[in-house]
């Protein structure tokens, strides 16, 4: 009994689209190291930075809102952002429970050291695309989604978390 596995071919419509998806998903990493090597920091943690920066003060539900992830995601951005000293945590004057956000100075040079927009190439690549390609572009990823299992967990994960290398992977 032959153990190796059977290679099937693929549909060439199917081959596309998978070389289209390694396409985005090679200039999606591209992104991510050159955001590291320029900034120290990890394109979750830079987009992190970023809309610290456009809303000074913000508070850790704000923020996960804002990214659209959750809030255990953003809670632990925060703290290496913090201990790396480009986030700081502020206390609220009148209620000390309050904790609001704030770019360092060093935070604010990680963010104009960033090779590419704060958001990423991929949302930026979207926001080009007319709002008919877009709505239909959701609906076929939305049909794929289900097809792949429907992980809605990973969906409110950052791409930069999701896509990064784990030890032990190539």
């Amino acid at each position: 009994m032959n153990a190796e596995p059977r290679m099937i071919a693929l549909p060439a419509d199917v081959s596309a689209a998978m070389g289209s998806l390694r396409v985005i998903l090679k200039s999606v990493q591209q992104s991510f190291v050159q955001v590291k090597d320029h900034t120290g920091v990890s394109g979750s943690q830079l987009w992190c930075l970023a809309a610290v920066a456009r809303q000074p003060g913000i508070r850790v539900t704000q923020l996960a809102h804002t990214l659209g992830v959750r809030q255990a995601t953003v809670s632990k951005l925060v703290e290496v952002l913090v201990r790396k000293r480009l986030l700081l945590r502020e206390r609220g004057e009148h209620d000390q429970r309050v904790v609001m956000l704030q770019l360092s100075a060093a935070g604010q040079q990680a963010l104009q050291r960033a090779p590419v927009p704060a958001a990423g190439v991929l949302p930026q690549a979207l926001l080009k695309l007319p709002g008919e390609h877009l709505q239909q572009l959701n609906g076929l990823l939305d049909e794929l989604r289900q097809a792949l299992g429907d992980d809605r967990d990973a969906s409110r994960t950052p791409l930069a978390e999701l896509l990064r290398e784990r030890p032990g992977r190539r």
